[in-house]
């Protein structure tokens, strides 16, 4: 996986919505484990609201063993103890030597069987989760570790908040997420994000790129960036089947914001599959009020603040890392996934503590740890005895300036959980 800047971890915003405020409806999938199925030709289809999947390569991927009755088109399986029984055309099935109603009857389309995802797998030993936006089904074993990540219970005077560490690009089969960071969203009457990219529309977004990521002086990016550096660009654009001009009215750090999304895209992450966006989806279900530590435009104004050759560096340092001294330290999302399903606090301070650029450093992420620690000592200390669910950048919770330890220096109760 290639290696990216680590703003990635740490702006909801900038890794989301520029890349697109609404995410196209698609096709559904079906993860077990954080693997995706695959189906072949025959894709998964929904009907009544049911997800139905070709028989035998999901029953092959959960281990059950399958017969097949001509004569009766009766499909049964079983799995050490556990079996199932469908009946083609028919709402009738047993689990486990119960009879059941099923919402939907397998069928056959094209001579290929089909049936509903959810029956099988919870019949067979599997946990199911439906996220809509992705339009993906997550099977998850019992024996299944779910990650970790780096979860905090901060308490005050009937007071909690409860501050977690995001990544805003995951694989796809995360969800759910383990159910110490699920019950705190349920536990939770408010939710917290640095930016709900639910509630920007398209026309707010295009308004602030207008305002603060285009050239209004008559220059173009090729006028603020070496002939070395805009040539890199052009070749990326070339590369990637984009006119080579495509970028030239935006500002550096704009252009590596774009750039940066495209990369992940490739390598099969996308931003609406990150961990604060599935948190804010599951609190609009449940109409839970989500607010936001800042705002769209001051993540924007940061970026826009950076000095010519800072946006510079960290132009290059996604386009060629080789050719420049990297801003902050350089690391794959995988590396920073396994860093964050693990739990691994030693790997996460290190990472946020050593292998920064001063400038670079202090405007990603000490100004905006301050504000953000403002906003939820204003949480811990209001007379409501409410409880919240803060989720920020993981890059955001440790080191000398930490959320957490600025917390823990202000004697607020804090709790590892």
């Amino acid at each position: 996986m290639k290696k990216l800047s680590a703003t990635i971890l740490t702006l909801g915003l900038l890794t989301s919505g520029l890349s697109s405020a609404h995410a196209a409806e698609k096709a559904s999938s079906v993860w077990l484990n954080g693997k995706q199925i695959q189906f072949s030709n025959s894709a998964p289809i929904v009907e009544k609201g049911v997800t139905l999947v070709p028989l035998r390569p999901l029953l092959e991927q959960l281990g059950v063993n399958v017969k097949w009755d001509q004569a009766t088109h009766t499909v049964s399986g079983s799995k050490g103890s556990l079996s199932l029984s469908l009946k083609i055309g028919s709402t009738n099935a047993t689990a486990n030597g119960k009879a059941v109603k099923l919402d939907a009857a397998p069928k056959q389309i094209r001579n290929v069987t089909y049936v509903p995802v959810r029956f099988v797998a919870e019949t067979t030993g599997y946990q199911v989760a439906w996220n809509q936006s992705l339009r993906q089904v997550t099977l998850t074993s019992k024996q299944h570790s779910e990650g970790r990540g780096f979860l905090w219970k901060v308490e005050n005077t009937g007071n909690t908040v409860y501050v977690l560490g995001s990544i805003h690009h995951v694989p796809e089969g995360m969800y759910p997420l383990r159910p110490e960071i699920e019950d705190a969203l349920k536990a939770a009457n408010y939710l917290g994000v640095e930016v709900d990219m639910s509630a920007v529309t398209s026309e707010d977004l295009q308004k602030q790129v207008l305002e603060l990521g285009v050239y209004k002086d008559g220059t173009t990016l090729k006028d603020h960036i070496s002939a070395d550096t805009y040539n890199k660009v052009t070749a990326f654009l070339k590369a990637n089947g984009m006119p080579e001009n495509s970028f030239d009215i935006f500002k550096s750090w704009f252009v590596t914001q774009q750039i940066m999304n495209i990369q992940v895209a490739k390598e099969g992450f996308t931003p609406e599959k990150g961990i604060d966006n599935y948190l804010i989806e599951k609190a609009n279900e449940a109409k839970k009020p989500i607010v936001s530590l800042e705002t769209m435009e001051s993540q924007m104004k940061m970026n826009n603040n950076f000095s010519d050759a800072l946006q510079e560096r960290l132009l290059l340092q996604n386009l060629d890392p080789k050719s420049v001294t990297p801003p902050s330290p350089d690391v794959s999302i995988d590396d920073l996934n396994k860093m964050w399903i693990q739990g691994d606090e030693k790997a996460l301070n290190e990472f946020t503590t050593t292998g920064w650029d001063a400038e670079y450093f202090q405007g990603l992420i000490n100004d905006r740890n301050e504000e953000m620690t403002k906003k939820i000592k204003g949480f811990l200390n209001g007379d409501k005895k409410e409880t919240y669910l803060v989720v920020v950048g993981m890059l955001h919770l440790l080191g000398n300036e930490g959320i957490v330890p600025s917390l823990e220096k202000e004697g607020f109760k804090v709790t590892k959980q």
